[in-house]
C-alpha cells in the first residue's frame, strides 16, 4: 500500500479524531476549512485517501467517510443489545424490550456499558443520523452541552442535541423542520456512541 504523504496523514488524523469527537465524519468542507484548504483542495486529499485504501467514501451524501482499517477483519466485536425505537422527530413510546443484539467493534465501546436503538424519523439528518440507522449509545444518566442523547420525556424517547438552560432543559433537532422541545422533566438514558447503517 502506498505511503500517505505528511498533508494526507494530517488529514486522515483530523478526520479519525472527528469522529471520536463527534461520532459522525467531518463533511469536505469542515476539512477545507480546518486546514485553511479550497473545498477542492480537501476532496482531493480525500479521493487520495480513498485509492491509497484509508478511506471509505459513500456516495450522494455528505457525512459518508469511513476510516478503513486493516485489522477490520480480526477485530473483536462485542454484542450490544438492541432494545428497540428511538424517534428521530417527534418523541414516540419506546418499549424497552430486548429485541436481539448488534454486532459492534469491541473498540469502538471502550468498555463503556452500552445499548442499540433503531431511528425512527427525519429530524437528525443534518448530522447525518437517517431514519433506519441503528444507534449506539453509551450508558450514563448525565450530559454536557451539546452533546447528542437519548432521552426520556412522559415515557416517550428521543434522540435529540441536548442543552441545560436556567430552569429547563432544551432538546434540539438537527434538522430546521423541527422546533426545539423544552422541558423541567427529562430523564437522560446515555450517549451518542455512533450510527450504524446498512446499505
Amino acid at each position: 500500500m502506498k505511503t500517505l504523504t505528511k498533508r494526507q496523514q494530517e488529514v486522515l488524523d483530523f478526520i479519525a479524531s472527528y469522529i471520536d469527537a463527534h461520532a459522525y465524519p467531518p463533511t469536505i468542507r469542515e476539512i477545507a476549512d480546518h486546514f485553511e484548504i479550497s473545498v477542492k483542495g480537501a476532496y482531493d486529499h480525500v479521493k487520495a485517501l480513498e485509492k491509497k485504501g484509508k478511506l471509505h467514501i459513500g456516495e450522494n451524501r455528505s457525512r459518508t467517510l469511513e476510516i478503513v482499517r486493516k485489522e477490520k477483519a480480526e477485530r473483536s466485536v462485542v454484542e450490544v443489545p438492541l432494545l428497540g425505537v428511538v424517534a428521530a422527530g417527534k418523541p414516540i413510546f419506546a418499549e424497552e424490550n430486548f429485541s436481539g443484539s448488534v454486532p459492534v467493534p469491541a473498540d469502538f465501546v471502550r468498555a463503556a456499558p452500552c445499548f442499540a436503538l433503531t431511528v425512527r424519523g427525519d429530524s437528525m439528518k443534518d448530522v447525518g443520523i437517517l431514519h433506519g440507522d441503528i444507534a449506539v449509545i453509551e450508558k450514563r444518566q448525565s450530559a454536557e452541552n451539546g452533546e447528542i442523547v437519548v432521552a426520556m420525556i412522559d415515557d416517550a424517547v428521543t434522540l435529540k442535541r441536548f442543552f441545560r438552560e436556567n430552569n429547563r432543559v432544551k432538546l434540539v433537532a438537527e434538522n430546521p423542520a423541527y422546533s426545539p422541545i423544552y422541558t423541567q422533566d427529562v430523564k437522560i438514558l446515555g450517549r451518542l456512541k455512533g450510527i450504524i447503517r446498512k446499505y
